[in-house]
């Protein structure tokens, strides 16, 4: 297992082989979780609020436009294929 050294500021650098395997990239956003004796670094997307609710209310405005009533399960599952295609999206 590979070893960083903590620098000024509280500076790491991940060694090039966790960072290809997880696909980590320059200005990638990261969250970081304490576990007892552990942190724990997990890549995150961040989402523009605005483009986030536009999509949504496209999915809502699609599924209240059908005659039939819809379930709520497969508003839901558009409901969170829409953000994940928005996140997919995410530089």
């Amino acid at each position: 297992m590979p070893y960083v050294r903590v620098l000024r500021g509280g500076q790491i650098t991940m060694p090039k082989e966790v960072r290809d395997g997880l696909e980590i990239k320059e200005g990638d956003i990261l969250e970081v979780e304490m576990e007892k004796d552990r942190v724990v670094l997990k890549p995150k997307i961040l989402l523009d609020k605005g483009k986030a609710w536009a999509r949504l209310d496209q999915v809502i405005g699609k599924s209240s436009k059908r005659q039939h009533k819809i379930p709520e399960e497969e508003v839901e599952r558009d409901a969170l294929a829409a953000i994940r295609a928005l996140r997919s999206k995410q530089p």
